[in-house]
């Protein structure tokens, strides 16, 4: 039998390993979620932003601000703003496309107008690491999600990349889940959203 060898890193060339976490449900998703690095020897990783409640490093957040809005009668409404690190984002666009048929002809002459709106689905939860449920955070999450207009959203992933900074929720959903207190799952479905100047349309 062939004997293999096995090359140890020397020391400094590999990060200290975390504390074992030990995670059920919602909790490995998040592991999950936050993501890891591994830092060798000559090659560059990203650096983590902070450290999740498990202990996992953070290499970028959801935040949405706090802000307020004007409803129906008039009335200032204020919110609270959320931050959580236990996110899992999805991004796609489609384009406005003008389709037209011709007699005689197979298939349609196509127009391009203009890119349609980004659609942004999350998904995650918010958690305590007590074991109560967190009601304050959640609290905060409903009024955002319900805010009637578009509200403004920080993540690296949503900024930088695609250039998203508000968005408009459409829907959301918020399960409780079987022998968790704790840890609420959450979803929601968004519209990128562009500010427009209206002096600039005229």
């Amino acid at each position: 039998m062939a004997v293999k060898f096995f090359k140890i890193p020397s020391e400094g060339s590999v990060l200290p390993r975390s504390k074992p976490i030990f995670a059920t449900g919602a909790a490995i998703q998040a592991i999950k979620g936050a993501g890891f690095a591994i830092s060798l020897a000559g090659v560059e990783t990203e650096e983590a932003i902070g450290k999740s409640d498990f202990g996992t490093p953070i290499m970028d957040r959801l935040e949405f601000p706090e802000g307020s809005y004007i409803d129906l009668e008039g009335n200032t409404i204020s919110f609270g703003g959320i931050s959580t690190a236990t996110v899992v984002l999805e991004v796609s666009q489609s384009k406005n496309i003008v389709k037209e048929s011709i007699q005689g002809r197979n298939g349609t002459i196509k127009e391009y107008v203009s890119d349609g709106d980004f659609v942004i689905s999350g998904r995650g939860f918010i958690s305590n690491k007590d074991n109560i449920i967190p009601l304050d955070a959640l609290r905060d999450f409903r009024e955002i999600m319900q805010v009637p207009q578009q509200i403004e959203v920080v993540s690296q992933y949503l900024n930088e990349i695609f250039e998203i900074n508000q968005i408009v929720i459409e829907s959301y959903n918020m399960p409780q889940t079987e022998g968790v207190r704790n840890e609420i799952p959450f979803s929601f479905q968004a519209l990128s959203d562009v500010a427009l100047d209206l002096e600039e349309l005229e």
